[in-house]
């Protein structure tokens, strides 16, 4: 006989593969901090000055990422049905402007450049447009493969936390250079090891909550709350993983 369990819902952790999946994390994390303690990176100067063309790369990104996402949604509505990319791409933007908009305003840890054009009260869009397509295309590049298809639902949120902070890792530490935002410390090129943790958190934590909801056989309403009450869950583990990377990183830097 066949496998009874429906797509998406072959369990959430698999007792002998996802320790071992998280363990390859760990490591990934203690070489990033061990490469930050010991290698001195440069931090950006004050101010919003950046390079010369600093507001040029401004305004290009954010219509940059606005074309990422809406690429995005055109590739999910062809590839998906209309009901399925629009719960996806509402839920992920939603995700996106309320994480950000509550770190800016209350954690006081970083700023937006004031001179974006495309904003939400102190929050900068074209980062929500980020994340949004970002998640879309960890979720689309699972989807894709056999192998990774059959993952667990916390596998598949390791892997797309990876992917997502490999893809970060590089671009934050320009984009600070050339003034887009701004850090109130960091430890690689002034941007601090918890905005990775972040990342991480952030798009496995949804891909992971996306997973399971996705291959329940329920109406749509029922998926919504289900969305909803993931993405509560989602990012309040994303709170506590990113205070004990600062609590650890304030600790490793002062030894």
């Amino acid at each position: 006989m066949g496998d009874p369990t429906p797509l998406g819902r072959g369990g959430w952790f698999d007792g002998r593969r996802t320790p071992r999946l998280a363990l390859v994390v760990a490591l990934l994390i203690a070489f990033m901090f061990i490469l930050v303690r010991f290698i001195h990176t440069r931090s950006p100067g004050e101010g919003w000055g950046g390079h010369g063309d600093g507001l040029v790369i401004l305004h290009v990104f954010e219509f940059a990422c606005l074309a990422f996402m809406l690429l995005s949604f055109l590739h999910a509505y062809l590839k998906w049905d209309r009901k399925k990319a629009i719960l996806f791409f509402m839920f992920a933007l939603i995700y996106g402007v309320i994480l950000e908009e509550i770190t800016v305003t209350f954690s006081g840890y970083y700023e937006y450049n004031p001179n974006a054009w495309i904003r939400f009260h102190n929050t900068m869009m074209a980062v929500p447009f980020c994340w949004t397509a970002v998640i879309y295309i960890c979720v689309h590049l699972i989807e894709e493969n056999e192998h990774l298809k059959s993952l667990k639902k916390l596998e598949k949120g390791l892997l797309a936390g990876v992917l997502a902070v490999s893809i970060d890792v590089g671009i934050d530490a320009i984009f600070v250079a050339y003034g887009l935002w701004r850090w109130a410390e960091g430890q690689w090129f002034g941007v601090p090891l918890a905005n990775y943790t972040a990342w991480f958190m952030a798009v496995g934590g949804f891909v992971a909550v996306w997973s399971d909801i996705d291959g329940l056989k329920a109406h749509l309403p029922t998926k919504e709350l289900g969305m909803a009450a993931g993405i509560v869950i989602a990012y309040g583990s994303l709170l506590v993983m990113v205070l004990a990377t600062y609590l650890l990183t304030e600790a490793w830097f002062s030894w």
